[in-house]
């Protein structure tokens, strides 16, 4: 079996943690709790199992997650509430299958447990992000793809918790549209971004009622978004050449900041944005050689 985080989130609870678990990466809060998750594939088989690690303070244990017989689960995202408060997303189908379905997982200190989730797309659900203010307000985001074989246009998908059940909220679309993360400020606040074929970057906005497009920064495709406030936005992308960069939103219009990376081989990416106080965020991601396979990790430290 091949172990280790293949796909990584992190959520924690007080300080700074930078989580890596391969290409994927995510940056968050640290003291006495913390938690990433991921997967792992059978290098028999090839059957692909979510993981959940903790961290207590001193040192990492993997968490019993439990897998249904004749299924593959992964774990993309996950966000801790408290100790006996977690969220874990991703996907799962039947062993082998391409028709995969959303996943969504609760932790109550003691146990996880799966949720029922809306999976509107009649081939593949895709969860990758999850964020919220509460135990009972919480987002997760991803996007769908609807069968005929052949069809490549997925949607938008944008689910909430209200602390009893998950449903569907209406999303807006940009061509084919993907959204790949999501952060919570509060009831009324919330912003999702991704990428959409028809423009390019795309940004969702939360106010209370329902989900709107507003301006994006003039960048291809986004990754991370991370907000203190509706005027204090910062989210990670890349442009039309696939450089990374970073854009702040102040609450009239964005600023873009390209990021240069120097040394290594490959093009960069930066893929989650965190802010840690009132005043620095950390920006990561990864360099990985197209040539070897071989990867690299890369991280910013933002003032402002």
């Amino acid at each position: 079996m091949r172990r280790g985080l293949s796909a990584v989130g992190a959520a924690a609870l007080g300080g700074a943690l930078i989580a890596s678990g391969g290409p994927a990466w995510a940056a968050t809060t640290v003291t006495s709790n913390a938690f990433a998750v991921g997967s792992v594939t059978a290098a028999s088989g090839g059957a692909k199992s979510a993981v959940a690690v903790r961290w207590n303070g001193s040192a990492w244990s993997q968490l019993a997650v439990p897998k249904p017989a004749g299924t593959d689960t992964e774990f993309t995202a996950v966000k801790a509430f408290s100790a006996t408060d977690v969220w874990a997303v991703g996907d799962t189908a039947p062993a082998g299958s391409t028709f995969r379905q959303a996943l969504t997982m609760h932790d109550n200190g003691a146990t996880w447990s799966t949720s029922a989730t809306p999976s509107p797309g009649t081939r593949n659900n895709t969860v990758t992000a999850v964020d919220g203010v509460s135990g009972t307000d919480a987002w997760a985001v991803g996007y769908t793809l609807d069968l005929p074989y052949g069809n490549r246009i997925r949607d938008s998908l944008i689910l909430h918790w209200n602390g009893t059940a998950w449903t569907q909220v209406p999303s807006p679309n940009n061509g084919s549209t993907y959204l790949y993360d999501v952060a919570a400020v509060s009831a009324n606040e919330a912003w999702a971004v991704g990428y959409g074929s028809t423009a390019g970057a795309f940004v969702l906005r939360w106010n209370g009622t329902a989900w709107n497009a507003v301006a994006a920064p003039a960048l291809f495709s986004l990754s991370g978004v991370a907000a203190r406030s509706g005027t204090d936005v910062w989210v990670t992308g890349a442009d039309a050449a696939g450089a990374p960069a970073l854009a702040h939103w102040n609450g009239t219009g964005w600023s873009v900041t390209p990021v240069s990376v120097t040394g290594g081989a490959g093009t960069p990416a930066l893929t989650t944005v965190a802010v840690v106080d009132p005043t620095t965020e950390w920006a990561v991601g990864y360099q990985q050689d197209a040539t070897t396979g071989q990867g690299s990790a890369i991280a910013f430290r933002v003032a402002g």
